[in-house]
């Protein structure tokens, strides 16, 4: 529905690169050229300028990049509500991040689609950000987060915590006087974009710590993957305790002095959703179970 050339914008105000941006569009870089000068041509201003050899977005670029923004998480969602408006679906779509557990949403779940009257529901279970991005876009109802995912064009409404902990394998030595101590192992971190990655960074700070410090570091891209290898013994890995469900035999929660982190979550969906009221009776089913399982 937008101007294909707006997408061509919104790509190189990420990279700041025309190289990058033609590349990732599978275009020619005077293509890229081109998008940017019609639209500057029709808008009568000039969206981007250099400062040395780094591309910068002007005032006018910063402003057409918000509003452009926004006219394509609105283009998004008339698309999925079209879809799903012919498809007679009334069906909840839910997103679960992917950082709390597959396991542990599977459960959350089949708790409440066992009771009477429970309605029908979609499980989406990815990263946090790709969650938001699909609430902010419609094409699912409403996710639950770590109260750090809250964004600007999100309401939130208030779930319950999570103990956010350090784990290893159950032949490490449990008690420890201070973060500190875990410097000369290897550190088992998500992906920079993962919500895990942002809150032990954090977490560390606070501790006066960087993940640098650590002796060696490896990422893996889900929290099965983190689980196993920690269990293995490869490394320690700080962790949403619902996502070690299914290992407790073989993983244990390290108890370190000055160290408990309890994170709060929440129901994050669209601002002024007209469909808010169909989703309370789940929010309350799903609140219940949730405060029975998380202690």
């Amino acid at each position: 529905m937008l101007d294909f050339r707006i997408a061509t914008f919104l790509q190189l105000c990420e990279t700041r690169s025309y190289t990058k941006t033609a590349r990732l569009l599978d275009i020619t870089q005077p293509s890229v050229t081109q998008h940017i000068k019609y639209l500057q041509k029709r808008y009568q201003c000039k969206l981007f300028s250099y400062e040395g050899k780094t591309l910068r977005l002007t005032p006018e670029g910063e402003y057409l990049r918000s509003q452009a923004e926004a006219m394509t998480r609105m283009s998004a969602k008339i698309v999925a509500d079209l879809k799903r408006l012919s498809e007679n679906s009334h069906t909840l779509r839910f997103g679960f991040p992917e950082e709390f557990g597959e396991t542990f949403a599977a459960t959350l779940l089949a708790d409440i689609l066992k009771q009477k009257n429970a309605p029908e529901v979609s499980l989406y279970v990815k990263n946090s950000k790709e969650l938001v991005s699909m609430v902010e876009n419609g094409q699912i109802d409403f996710m639950i987060a770590d109260s750090i995912s809250q964004t600007p064009h999100l309401d939130s409404e208030p779930l319950g915590n999570v103990e956010f902990a350090c784990y290893a394998t159950k032949k490490h030595e449990k008690n420890l006087e201070s973060l500190s101590q875990l410097l000369p192992e290897r550190l088992l971190i998500g992906e920079e974009t993962s919500v895990n990655y942002t809150v032990t960074k954090d977490i560390l700070q606070q501790h006066k710590l960087l993940m640098a410090e650590f002796q060696r570091i490896m990422t893996a891209g889900t929290s099965v993957s983190l689980r196993e290898l920690t269990a293995s013994g490869i490394g320690v890995h700080f962790a949403y305790e619902t996502s070690m469900i299914g290992s407790k035999d073989r993983v244990q929660k390290l108890v370190v002095s000055n160290f408990e982190e309890k994170r709060p979550v929440v129901f994050l969906y669209l601002k002024e959703n007209p469909e808010l009221e169909n989703f309370t009776g789940f929010f309350e089913s799903f609140r219940k179970v949730w405060n029975a399982k998380v202690k």
